[in-house]
């Protein structure tokens, strides 16, 4: 568990993430990670943020990875981890020039079937019924992207 001082500044950084100063919270939840490295939360928070806000692939991909190291039955983790790299996958597969991203070693197809993997073990570890059903519709936006279904039968 990390201490209330690792907490407090997870919590600050969010406060600034809501105010729109993403570079701050940044700074705030690396020092987080920095004070406590297995603090899995912060880590989360920082993977999610670098990918979704900075278009930080690689490096965000990374954070969320250790995140799931360090939280292995944490449901969040692993739909995150699987948002970020359906997120990641979907920038490849439908690339925007006036939105440029850091490379990540994977391509979309590779992306796309590792966040399926994410969302299924964020399934098995028996979420609560508003993130089940986020899961299961994104399971079916990476069934629309490559054409494979991820239910049994379908």
């Amino acid at each position: 568990m990390a201490s209330e001082a690792v907490q407090a500044l997870l919590k600050h950084a969010m406060q600034l993430h809501s105010r729109g100063e993403i570079d701050a919270a940044l700074t705030v939840a690396r020092d987080a990670v920095a004070q406590d490295p297995y603090f899995g939360e912060g880590w989360a928070y920082l993977g999610n943020t670098l990918v979704t806000r900075k278009r930080q692939f690689a490096d965000g991909l990374d954070a969320l990875e250790r995140a799931a190291q360090l939280c292995p039955q944490d449901a969040a983790v692993y739909y995150t981890l699987g948002w970020c790299r359906e997120f990641a996958a979907n920038a490849l597969d439908k690339p925007k020039r006036s939105r440029p991203h850091q490379a990540v070693g994977q391509d979309a197809s590779t992306l796309y079937a590792m966040a399926k993997a994410a969302f299924l073990r964020a399934l098995q570890l028996e979420p609560e019924e508003g993130m089940r059903g986020d899961i299961e519709d994104m399971l079916d936006v990476i069934a629309n992207a490559t054409g494979e279904p991820w239910r049994e039968g379908e």
